[in-house]
């Protein structure tokens, strides 16, 4: 893989946020907004080929869009969580840096990882997908 600006300026942003979880058109958006000139056919090669070397990680969200976040680098490694608020959309890795529940979550992980090989399975990567409501929109009133 050679080292485009692109591909510096993408890389970059898993370099200011170890813990984003972005989506295509968040990538695109965010290069532009750093002046980088790129076109979205581009970013999608470029984001597939980063995940197929395993710099990136893809997991698609409940509404089928690919999301885009650094291999997970805890105890269970190989091991992802993360959020979609049904509301708002909004998406997070759980169990990252900072994130109140990290622990437990890699202690559940790490578990599911040794129940797959007592049960004689080889698990190459665990993705977990919790879909519910966020603090924001679990506060906000119901629409009508």
């Amino acid at each position: 893989m050679r080292a485009t600006s692109a591909t510096r300026a993408v890389l970059g942003l898993w370099q200011a946020d170890a813990d984003a979880l972005l989506s295509e058109a968040e990538v695109e958006a965010a290069l532009r907004g750093q002046g980088v000139r790129v076109n979205r056919v581009t970013v999608y090669r470029l984001l597939d080929r980063l995940a197929r070397a395993g710099l990136l990680r893809r997991c698609v969200d409940a509404s089928r869009v690919a999301r885009y976040a650094r291999p997970a680098q805890e105890a269970a490694a190989g091991a992802a969580a993360r959020f979609e608020c049904a509301d708002c959309h909004s998406a997070f890795r759980l169990g990252a840096s900072g994130d109140a529940a990290g622990q437990p979550l890699q202690d559940a992980l790490r578990q599911l990882w040794q129940a797959l090989a007592a049960s004689g399975l080889q698990g190459r990567a665990i993705d977990v997908a919790v879909t519910g409501l966020c603090s924001d929109c679990r506060g906000a009133p119901a629409q009508p």
